[in-house]
Order: C-alpha cells, then structure tokens, then sequence
C-alpha cells in the first residue's frame, strides 16, 4: 500500500524486497525527513537479508541547497539499513543524474548505484546486479 506526505510517495514492489519512492515536483526537508523515516521503516525486516531502493525522479524538479544534506544522510541511513542497491529513474534528465550521483558520492558509502531512464530498467538491473 503506497504512502504518500506531499511530493513524495512510497511502495513496496510486490514479491520483492525493494522499496520504490516516487517524487512530483519540488520536494523539501521535510518530505524527505519523512520518506528517509518510513523507508526505513518499511525496509526494517531485510536489513539481515538485503534490500534495494529505487527513486523514481523523472517528475522531479532538482532539490535545492537546503535538501543535499538529507538526501545524504538517507543514503548512509538506507545502507547502513542493509541497502544493497540505489537504483535511480531519471527520465531523460542530465541534471537529476548530475545531482543522484553527487548526492551519492557525498554519502561516502560506496553503495551500488544504476541509473535508468525507466522504473522497469531499474528493477531489471537490480535484479541482474544483487539479485534481489
């Protein structure tokens, strides 16, 4: 059952230990507070097991200066959770990959990551990559 608090929505992929986030629009700290609290939540019975996480981004608009550090700190968050995979749904937006990847880079964590035009291509590449 999907949750949803303002631009951002959260899922579980049936039959899968992956947690899907999708975001509309602009997002702010406080969403992403909220969607760091429930995925961790959502994902708290894989952490010995292994999960994945996927960001539908592709009707995103950039985050702002103010929202980096979150988006950090829920990466580090998700692996030190037992995520295995980020896998990241940009559409056809250079910019959001730019940022995806820098969000990651910051994290320091070192987690697996793909980027994708499409959801499906990343869990396609999920499933081939961690096999989850």
């Amino acid at each position: 059952m999907a949750k949803t608090n303002g631009a951002q929505t959260i899922e579980t992929i049936e039959g899968r230990q992956i947690i899907l986030s999708t975001g509309v629009g602009k997002t702010n700290a406080e969403e992403l507070i909220w969607l760091t609290e429930n995925v961790l939540k959502d994902a708290s019975a894989w952490k010995n097991s292994g999960w994945a996480y996927i960001a539908d981004c592709s009707q995103m608009k950039p985050v702002g200066p103010d929202e980096i550090g979150h988006l950090v700190n829920m990466t580090k968050a998700f692996v030190e959770a037992g995520c295995k995979a980020f896998g990241f749904a940009e559409g056809k937006s250079v910019m959001l990959k730019i940022q995806a990847k820098k969000n990651t880079q910051m994290s320091e964590t070192g987690v697996l990551e793909g980027h994708f035009e499409t959801v499906q291509e990343a869990l396609d590449w999920i499933k081939e990559a961690v096999n989850i």
